[in-house]
């Protein structure tokens, strides 16, 4: 065997078109986190980040309140969720059988650990309801009346500890089948390896210690901030039924979730659901579905080259070497199957000379050359290797990448990278060379790749490659995906000279039109390069977690990129990824189905970092661990703070005719960007001389519009079933029915910058008069008014936040009621803020399953009709609050001037030397003047190298000399002159030729402290 080459290096990070403008989403957010607040948690981040370079759970070496510390610890518990079965019965304990190795003992010690953790992180909330459920920790203010979340699972999966897998974990010695060493968690150069590291103990802990760091921070915050930690996502117990559950539920839910922790959560416990929220268990930016997929393969048949030199014999495709990485290959076994990061060609070339093979060498050199992949670094892995035995030529491509498969647009693609290669060394005439040509026109174009695998140069229209709401790809092509073995996969047989790529596209097409049109231009795509592609039909994108337009998405997509362009050196990788990450529908983020238009998935993997998750040897880098956890701080401030002028608390009241069961938050479409800024619609008339504070609109659909994740039949038929969450416009129910949606309305009212600490105190007291609500109807203003006799503070409340003690939250209680306006009544009616209601047949004969929840309380409500009964609560032209004085009896001003920017140079005359006498040594004096005027903190006069005089083509032999009285001043001047001095010696030989000699110099004035 004799080796051609043997290249590697650098790929091009570069994912975009020359020279092209980058998509921007219509739907955009407008963050609110400073710069300055971003060092602020990132330095807390990092506090908490416990980084270390090797440790062994349970050594003394780390601190177990640290983000590493933490995450050790957790992999150490056995919370694997083999299965079983749930009880019929409140409170529906989990089994707890030797078939299921002890399922509910093994949560709950889980459990118990993570209560302990949040508290000794002095998290000044924590809430367990059941011992083998859920853990919740919360931060904020506890009488804010909006709350964001973040939901995910400490639990592990078993696809990670088969008796295949088992034999392939190492211990943190590096041995191989060592019982229990999938919970002998470790770290080892820069990685912390152990069960549930990626999914999704580990991203779940990172969720815990990115709220301990905003806790830290101390950064104002409008809604208090939830972190829930279930232990049942993963194979765990079936729910139990829509109808078991309904026996204790007023109100059957639209749904019978099938993860176990979101009906815990949401069924059993009737929890408060959050107005935004996020799942830490798939990928960033942010995952807003799961898309529907095909699998076709494109083909080509190449039995025309028989014979040939340089034919292919043999074509297959697994995940990348890399030299020093024993386990990579344990990557290729995780649920979500790998990208093509390895392929190795096999050519025949029988019959092609000594100079044939050499041409074919150096043009595969000078390619790999071109694009970065040569030479190999010393001790890595080659990118690019080509040997020859006997008359087979073997063209390997590693591309140090290994990259999944729903987003292959962040992934470098071994058989693309291969088929480049052979485009560019075989000659025409091949159909192999044909293959080459036409994969590289469609997925290596410009020799990027990136958009490529999102369709770009395959014909879809412009308008079809992206939701043009939030960016989301619609279509994405992960050719020769589907590795999930360590052997690399064929995909050429040789006896029918078939080539057959696997294609598997996902979609998320909202439309089987848009869908139609889009993969009708990819078969055309693929035919005119000569491929039969196999049957794409129409998929639709049916998963959506929130609609394409939800600004939640647009929030956190804004805060991810943020995140990274405020630190890229940091989050290198991702950086390098920038330009082509967006949204996405794929794989992971379930948890999210069940919160519809409130969730999604914001992470763990990171777009360039790798992922290693339902594999043995789970493991994710240190780095990786620390910028997810920043990631995830940053976001969740971001949600925490209020996109609009208010936010509300949804209650329950007992009002005479009305039903208020239903203003539950997950029946109602409200998240982030709900209320409306209105203070455009209040003018000067409806104020008179009193001040706006802040004005709002706003409309909330019930059941619907809350994206389309699509329930059981089950869950469908009890929805629809009377009594149920879904009613139809012509439901008996609803037809009959007065709905009503009580809230606790909240203006955030902000400290302007020039107001005094006294002053601010005084209003805060209400020291300069009263505020007052109202309603604007048309262009009629409906002050909201106390009847006389009953208290104010049953109406209205105010707060000013710990976070933020230059904000007060101004509040009034509404009932909007989904009917004509008929004026507006004040109402005293039982109350309480736990939205959930027990079905009375089950609490005749059975204690509260609510203990402690659920408190009464008298509350006052101006009630009335939003217009429309149309299964929406919405507002007038405004609900908004005014004060009679805003800010004292005085306010501040200024008065003053600006001085511009100014550094003026003025020169006097032309200096002028006296005639210069041949043959006579002398030395030549002339002058002039400059004045100088600077505004600036210092200046320096300069003059350009003056050179030599010159007469046309003559010139003197010695240099003219330039020198100033004065050349520097360290403060601001005005009219100071300069004298300036001309020098020009003469020599007694120097030749000298009629006519006048000159010489053109520049001053400069400049300043570095402008």
């Amino acid at each position: 065997m004799s080796l051609l080459l043997s290249t590697g290096g650098a790929g091009d990070a570069s994912a975009s078109g020359i020279g092209e403008e980058q998509f921007q989403p219509s739907v955009t957010y407008d963050l609110s986190v400073t710069d300055a607040e971003r060092d602020a948690i990132h330095a807390e981040v990092e506090a908490l980040a416990g980084r270390i370079s090797d440790a062994r759970a349970g050594d003394g070496t780390y601190d177990p309140l640290t983000l590493v510390g933490a995450m050790l610890d957790g992999a150490t518990y056995d919370s694997i969720s083999r299965g079983g079965t749930a009880a019929t019965a409140y409170p529906f304990p989990v089994s707890n059988t030797a078939a299921n190795q002890n399922e509910y003992d093994r949560k709950v010690a889980k459990l118990a650990w993570v209560v302990k953790l949040a508290k000794d992180l002095g998290f000044p909330v924590v809430v367990q309801r059941q011992p083998d459920k859920y853990v919740y920790a919360e931060i904020g203010d506890p009488d804010a009346p909006e709350m964001v979340m973040a939901l995910s699972h400490l639990d592990s999966p078993t696809a990670s500890v088969t008796a295949a897998q088992l034999a392939r974990w190492r211990d943190p010695f590096g041995n191989l089948g060592t019982p229990g060493a999938y919970h002998s968690s470790y770290v080892k150069d820069g990685w912390v390896y152990g069960a549930g590291l990626q999914d999704d103990s580990g991203p779940t802990l990172a969720t815990l210690l990115a709220a301990k760091a905003m806790l830290e921070a101390g950064l104002p915050m409008d809604r208090r901030v939830r972190i829930v930690m279930g232990i049942y996502e993963d194979g765990g117990p079936g729910t139990p039924t829509a109808a078991n559950t309904a026996t204790f539920q007023s109100i059957p839910y639209n749904a019978n979730p099938s993860f176990y922790d979101n009906w815990a959560y949401k069924n059993l416990n009737r929890e408060e659901t959050p107005v935004a929220a996020y799942t830490s268990d798939s990928r960033f930016p942010v995952i807003v579905g799961n898309s529907g997929s095909v699998t076709p393969s494109a083909s080509m048949s190449l039995s025309a080259d028989a014979g040939k030199a340089f034919r292919l014999t043999d074509a297959r495709a697994g995940v990348t070497l890399r030299e020093g990485d024993p386990t990579l290959k344990d990557i290729a076994y995780g649920s979500t199957t790998q990208i093509a990061s390895r392929a190795i060609f096999t050519l025949d070339v029988t019959g092609a000379d000594a100079a044939a093979r050499d041409r074919f060498a150096a043009a595969v050199t000078a390619a790999a050359t071109a694009k970065g992949w040569l030479p190999a670094a010393p001790g890595t892995t080659p990118k690019v290797q080509t040997t020859i035995a006997g008359d087979a030529l073997t063209l390997e491509v590693n591309t140090d990448v290994a990259m999944e498969m729903p987003t292959p647009q962040y992934g470098k693609n071994a058989v693309v990278w291969g088929m480049f290669l052979l485009s560019k060394a075989l000659d025409p005439g091949l159909q192999l060379k044909q293959a080459a040509d036409g994969i590289t026109d469609l997925f290596f174009r410009d020799g990027v790749e990136g958009e490529a695998y999102i369709g770009k140069y395959m014909g879809i229209p412009a308008s079809l490659l992206r939701n043009p709401s939030n960016g989301t790809p619609n279509l994405t092509f992960a050719l020769m995906g589907g590795i999930n073995s360590e052997t690399p996969t064929s995909f050429y047989t040789d006896a029918t000279g078939s080539l057959s790529i696997p294609l598997f596209v996902r979609s998320m097409h909202v439309t089987a039109a848009d869908s139609a049109q889009a993969t009708a231009a990819v078969t055309a795509a693929f035919q005119a390069k000569g491929f039969t592609l196999g049957a794409l039909g129409s998929p639709i994108g049916a998963g959506l977690y929130v609609t394409h337009d939800n600004p939640l998405t647009a929030l956190q997509f804004g805060s991810y990129r943020a995140t990274i362009d405020h630190e890229p050196a940091a989050f290198a990788d991702p950086s390098a990824l920038r330009d082509v990450t967006y949204p996405q529908g794929t794989t992971g983020g379930t948890l999210a189905s069940n919160f519809r238009n409130k969730m999604t998935a914001f992470g763990a993997v990171i777009p360039g970092n790798e992922r290693w998750w339902h594999t043995a040897n789970e493991r994710m880098k240190v780095d990786s661990a620390v910028q997810m956890t920043k990631m995830m701080a940053d976001g969740m401030l971001e949600m925490a703070r209020y996109s609009g002028p208010a936010g509300a608390q949804f209650m329950w009241a007992g009002m005479p005719g009305l039903n208020a069961d239903r203003a539950d938050l997950d029946l109602l479409d409200v998240t982030i960007g709900t209320f409306k800024d209105a203070s455009a619609a209040v003018g000067k008339s409806q104020l008179g001389s009193r001040a706006l504070l802040g004005a709002t609109a706003f409309n909330i659909p019930m059941w619907n519009g809350r994206g389309n994740s699509a329930p059981t039949a089950a869950a469908f038929a009890l929805g629809h079933a009377a009594g149920g969450v879904y009613l139809p416009l012509n439901d008996p129910e609803y037809l009959s029915t007065t709905y009503v949606a009580p809230m606790r309305l909240e203006f955030k009212v902000e400290r302007p910058e020039y107001m005094r600490d006294a002053d601010w105190a005084t209003f805060v007291a209400r020291g300069y008069g009263d505020v007052t609500f109202n309603l604007l109807v048309g262009d009629k203003v409906v002050p909201l008014t106390v009847p006389a006799g009953q208290s104010a503070d049953k109406y209205f409340s105010s707060r000013v936040s710990a976070t933020n003690p230059d904000a007060l939250y101004l509040s009034v209680n509404l009932a909007v009621t989904d009917a004509p306006y008929e004026g507006v009544k004040p109402v005293l009616a039982d109350s309480k803020t736990d939205l959930y209601t027990v079905n009375p047949t089950y609490l005749a004969s059975n204690p509260d399953p609510f203990p402690g929840r659920g408190a009464v309380k008298q509350r006052g409500f101006f009630q009335f009709g939003d217009g429309t009964k149309n299964a929406e609560f919405s507002s007038p032209d405004a609900v908004y609050v005014t004060a009679s004085n805003w800010i004292a009896d005085e306010e501040q001003t200024t008065v003053g001037g600006t001085v511009p920017a100014t550094l003026s140079l003025t020169l006097g005359a032309p200096a002028s030397f006296a005639p210069f006498v041949p043959g006579v040594a002398d030395d030549y004096v002339a002058t002039t003047t400059a004045r100088v005027t600077s505004t600036a903190g210092d200046a320096t006069l300069s003059v350009s190298d003056p050179g030599h005089l010159t007469n046309g083509a003559f010139s003197l032999p010695q240099p003219l000399q330039v020198a100033f009285s004065k050349s520097t001043w360290t403060g601001p001047v005005s009219n100071d002159d300069v004298t300036v001095t001309f020098k020009q010696s003469i020599g007694a030989n120097d030749a000298l030729r009629t006519g006048t000699y000159s010489k053109t110099v520049t001053f400069t004035l400049s300043t570095t402290n402008p």
